[in-house]
């Protein structure tokens, strides 16, 4: 994928100006910074305002970035108020005059006024964390103008090495140097203020105070609710050229309301840094920054393990996979309808129509006139003909779901399957009754490094809670997941082959695809999984029966502790109280370079029980892929056997031939 020309979004804080460094690391060119900042009152900017977007603190140091980074800087003042205040955001539609605006919207003549002076810009950075608040709301411009949004630093400190501190842990690496300039929170005081936030010792307080207050993994200990902010000043070379120096008598004071406590900047310069660093040092010095790695541990194992049993394979235990001959499959060409007291499911939507966008269109606009709402559809699965109507169905299809969070998906082609003049079969499930408006949705549009990002009308994952007894609702949701295809998050193309054979290869992008299933059952705090399919294509190099028997055998690995991580589980039980069992507050001893460190990987899904895996080959799957896993899960907050009592899943592998 070639490099992207990049404008940064910077707030002056130590993510904007770290996910910067990300984008160089990962090919791309930052062109040009932009920052929104106070509006004129009485003639001066109020030197911090209350918006739930934007950092304001420290706005009058905001020009000097253009000096000391060495790109042309655009700013304008923040408009309007958070009027939508949801987690999601809703694009306000042209015909809407919605009065006052959303301050999310000052973004957009920001952006367009960058692009007319630069109009090779096809990308914006930010440095959203675990923001759903923030990120949704810069997806939602980029995506208006045509832009492909990089969110390096999501879900980082969920990702390898799992520590709470991972993020200041890199950027004291490469010497960021950002400087707390706010604090917000009643575990920190004044004594916090202008201390460098990636300091070994501000970082173990930052710990102990957020530890009082917040829980594991929340983001507090690198302020990503606002327990403070910061103000970065220096960083390395390959982007800073000069640093940014404030005199302490310049440094002021203010305590506001509830505790909050900020320092107003009365003046500032930039100082030059040695220039006699050579182009080979700075190549060097960009090199520490540490990139998380593809693979989370357990996803690694697996990897591993495949690798020391791959010559066994095709022996003993996995001869007795159950393989189905090809048969013919009888589409029906009639809709079909199955209500439940919260579920509508409609199958074998197909229409008439000249080619598959029509079909795709007429099916859309009979679903929204005779039976439900877009906006009530969680799930839908797509049927093609032929894999290149995909861009034109995909258009068609997208255009009805306008509100945030659309279903997620799964979208295959079957070739001669469909009925002759079918070109595209639509099935549904639908919301009806108390839970059409509970359904809630994972919709992540930038690229990071945690999964890939969307590409297309569709959410990785819609969570809708189940009906208990009497109609209430129960604690428990049923999480369908949008299905999965094995893209390197951070470039969203696939894993090269390099040295691997054709079925290592398929190997190792069957384990990269159901990791990303893995991790988006885990941020929706999916405890099992009723089953799933693995979709394979059918143009490879690998023999299906090869396919079918890697994607089964990751499948029961996934299910399966190593050795090592038993052996490490005993050793640990020892270390661990009561309270640590009920609270997940352990420390992490297992990762070099972070030992006491409080460790974030999240709770796995239940993998005691092998749900049913299912293997079917298909025409093709989007952009070509070789393999799709697509499941659906079952999140709650209690124990699967306090709700259901011992469940019991019989093992089914299979495959069909089409």
């Amino acid at each position: 994928m070639p490099g992207l020309k990049v404008v940064a979004l910077i707030s002056g804080g130590k993510d904007s100006f770290f996910s910067i460094l990300h984008c160089l690391a990962n090919g791309h060119e930052v062109v040009a910074l932009a920052n929104l900042h106070p509006s004129l009152e009485d003639g001066q900017r109020p030197e911090d305002v209350d918006s739930f977007m934007y950092q304001t603190v420290g706005h009058s140091i905001i020009p000097l970035y253009e000096k000391a980074l060495g790109l042309p800087l655009y700013r304008q003042n923040i408009s309007g108020s958070a009027a939508d205040s949801n987690k999601s955001y809703t694009t306000p539609r042209a015909s809407e005059n919605t009065e006052p605006a959303d301050e999310t919207e000052s973004l957009l003549p920001l952006l367009r006024r960058v692009m007319a002076a630069h109009p090779d810009v096809n990308a914006v950075s930010t440095g959203a964390i675990l923001s759903d608040y923030q990120r949704t709301r810069v997806e939602s411009i980029a995506i208006r103008l045509g832009l492909t949004a990089l969110s390096y630093l999501w879900q980082y400190p969920f990702l390898p090495p799992y520590s709470e501190t991972s993020l200041l842990d890199d950027m004291a690496a490469v010497g960021q140097d950002a400087r707390i300039i706010k604090v917000a929170s009643g575990g920190l005081d004044g004594s916090f203020l202008w201390q460098n936030v990636a300091d070994a010792r501000i970082k173990g307080r930052l710990v102990k105070a957020m530890q009082r207050f917040g829980t594991i993994g929340d983001g507090a200990t690198v302020g990503e609710g606002g327990e403070f902010e910061t103000l970065a000043i220096d960083g390395p070379w390959s982007l800073w050229k000069y640093s940014i120096q404030v005199r302490q008598e310049d440094q002021f004071v203010v305590r506001g309301d509830a505790g909050v406590i900020s320092l107003k900047l009365k003046s500032a310069c930039v100082d030059e840094k040695d220039h006699l660093i050579t182009s080979d040092a700075t190549a060097a010095l960009l090199e520490r920054l540490r990139m998380p790695p593809l693979l989370d541990d357990k996803f690694l194992d697996i990897q591993s393990r495949m690798t020391m049993d791959h010559a066994t394979l095709n022996k003993d235990e996995d001869d007795h996979t159950p393989i189905l001959p090809s048969v013919p499959i009888e589409f029906k060409s009639t809709w079909t309808t199955k209500t439940t007291d919260d579920l509508v499911i409609l199958s074998n939507c197909i229409s008439t129509g000249s080619n598959a966008a029509d079909q795709m269109r007429n099916t859309m606009k009979r679903i929204a006139d005779n039976y439900f709402v877009p906006s009530s559809i969680a799930f839908t699965t797509i049927l093609l003909r032929n894999m290149e109507d995909f861009a034109g169905v995909n258009a068609a299809y997208g255009a009805v779901f306008t509100a945030p969070n659309p279903p997620s998906r799964v979208t295959i082609a079957c070739g001669n399957l469909l009925p002759e003049g079918v070109d595209v079969s639509l099935s549904v499930v639908a919301l009806h009754g108390p839970t059409e408006k509970t359904k809630q949705g994972l919709h992540v549009q930038s690229q990071s490094y945690w999964a890939p990002a969307n590409i297309g009308p569709y959410s990785q994952a819609i969570s809708v809670p189940t009906q208990g007894t009497g109609g209430s609702t129960s604690s428990a949701s049923m999480v369908y997941i949008a299905g999965q295809i094995p893209l390197v998050p951070r470039l969203m193309d696939f894993p090269e082959r390099g040295a691997s054979s054709a079925e290592e290869h398929f190997g190792i992008q069957a384990i990269l695809s159901l990791q990303h299933l893995w991790r988006i059952g885990q941020i929706t705090n999916v405890k099992l999984w009723l089953g799933t399919v693995a979709f394979v294509a059918k143009e490879s190099d690998v023999s299906a029966i090869a396919r079918v028997r890697t994607a089964v055998r990751i499948w029961k690995l996934a299910h399966t502790p190593s050795s090592e991580a038993d052996s490490d589980d005993e050793e640990s039980d020892d270390e661990l109280d009561v309270w640590d069992r009920t609270h997940g507050h352990y420390q992490s001893h297992s990762h070099s370079g972070t030992s006491g460190c409080i460790e974030t990987k999240r709770p796995d899904v239940q993998t005691s029980l092998e749900p049913p895996c299912f293997v079917a080959e298909v025409e093709e799957l989007p952009r070509s892929a070789p393999i799709e896993w697509a499941s659906i899960g079952l999140a709650t907050s209690s124990s699967i056997y306090d709700m259901h009592g011992e469940i019991s899943v019989n093992r089914v592998q299979c495959v069909c031939l089409c």
